[in-house]
């Protein structure tokens, strides 16, 4: 690595230090618990007919997560048992690469990942690159940028991956089938 080349780093991390202390992380995590919320009363939508005719049950819990930004903070777990299994919807973080939260659906050693991705261009490819090249650090920046200034709506969305990454916009049928699929039980 040249000097030049150091020296671009450097300037690199600078702003990126600068633009991490003046970013709300507090406002973010707030956000992310809201959506966890919204997430939750979704899925309990989603279930209630069956939660009705008690062929599901549901419950939250609490756990703990810590992120290195955050440190510790309390959050909910969604678990839905259906006669005998058990499922889970696990909240990750809010200090998730590209999106602003992630929460885990795991059961019976199956594992569905949730993430808030931009409403209108849920379609659209993250980066789930090790490094980035140098325009797709500045798009990240502008992602985060956008985020902050409330430019940016957020919907749940299932991503698949990591051979086959696809998005799919969450609704009824495809958490519907997501659950049958961590149950194990989805052909």
């Amino acid at each position: 690595m040249s000097k030049t080349t150091f020296q671009e780093f450097i300037e690199q991390e600078k702003a990126a230090d600068s633009r991490g202390k003046s970013f709300d992380w507090e406002e973010r995590k707030q956000y992310y618990l809201g959506q966890v919320d919204v997430l939750y009363k979704n899925v309990e939508d989603y279930l209630r007919d069956y939660i009705d005719s008690n062929d599901v049950t549901i419950e939250t819990t609490r756990k703990v997560i810590d992120e290195e930004i955050l440190g510790k903070y309390e959050v909910p777990v969604l678990n839905i048992h259906i006669y005998g299994k058990h499922a889970a919807l696990n909240p990750v973080g809010t200090n998730v690469f590209c999106t602003p939260g992630r929460v885990d659906m795991v059961g019976c050693g199956e594992t569905i990942k949730f993430f808030l991705v931009d409403k209108y261009e849920y379609r659209k490819r993250l980066f789930f690159a090790v490094s980035l090249t140098k325009e797709q650090k500045e798009q990240v920046e502008r992602m985060e940028q956008e985020w902050i200034s409330g430019k940016r709506d957020y919907a749940w969305t299932i991503i698949t991956g990591p051979l086959d990454v696809r998005f799919i916009r969450l609704d009824e049928d495809s958490f519907l089938d997501a659950i049958q699929e961590v149950f194990g039980t989805r052909t």
